[in-house]
């Protein structure tokens, strides 16, 4: 007669199977932790993030409306004089800077000044130096209405822009004497016996409606700043 296994030797017998498949083959499980429990907010002043902040400038920089209207001087003496009466600090203020009051999307002063003066030495129809020196001519005469908001008496806008100009002329002179004369002329800040040429007076005479163009422009732009 045989002996037949019991119940408890039967599942020793599986447990020691199941135990060497373990081993072959281990299983890994997750070491259970216990959780932290949330820290409460600490009663603290609020902190301030500093952040780098750029300005952007919408338009074109000034100076650089200052050189365009300056590089359209073909003759080169005449494109130095210009460019040293544009750097004076009162001129290149009156420039560059708009009234108070004026809103902010405007044309500066320059811009309408060199678009004054283009348009008035091309009606001219004349010659590359000549129109060259009355377009230098109304940019003077256009500065010179614009310092006039700015001068007190007893001095004049006229005593400034010619004390301004007085040491550009004289280098002006120094190396085109006859196109220093021409420049004189045309402003008429010429001597009294060469005031009566036709040619001159008609050169005067450009400047000057060009000079009122500019003042109807600057009013106008002032009459829709107040609107």
């Amino acid at each position: 007669m045989k002996n037949t296994p019991t119940s408890a030797s039967a599942a020793s017998i599986n447990n020691a199977a199941l135990n060497s498949l373990a081993l072959l083959n281990p299983q890994y499980y997750a070491t259970p932790f216990a959780q932290k429990p949330p820290r409460k907010p600490r009663d603290c002043a609020p902190v301030r993030n500093l952040e780098e902040v750029v300005e952007l400038v919408v338009g074109t920089d000034p100076q650089v409306l200052v050189r365009r209207a300056v590089n359209l001087v073909q003759n080169t003496k005449l494109r130095d004089f210009i460019r040293s009466v544009m750097a004076e600090r009162d001129v290149n203020r009156v420039l560059t800077l708009l009234c108070d009051g004026s809103p902010t999307l405007q044309r500066l002063p320059i811009d309408r000044l060199r678009a004054v003066a283009q348009a008035g030495s091309k009606r001219a129809f004349a010659g590359p130096r000549t129109q060259d020196t009355l377009y230098v001519a109304i940019l003077v005469a256009g500065i010179e209405v614009l310092l006039g908001k700015t001068v007190q008496a007893p001095y004049s806008s006229r005593d400034v822009i010619r004390s301004v100009a007085r040491d550009a002329m004289r280098k002006l002179a120094d190396h085109d004497e006859a196109l220093a004369s021409d420049l004189r002329n045309c402003l008429g800040w010429g001597n009294d016996d060469e005031m009566v040429d036709v040619t001159v007076q008609c050169l005067q005479q450009r400047v000057l409606m060009a000079v009122v163009d500019l003042r109807s422009r600057l009013s106008l732009a002032q009459m829709k700043g107040q609107h």
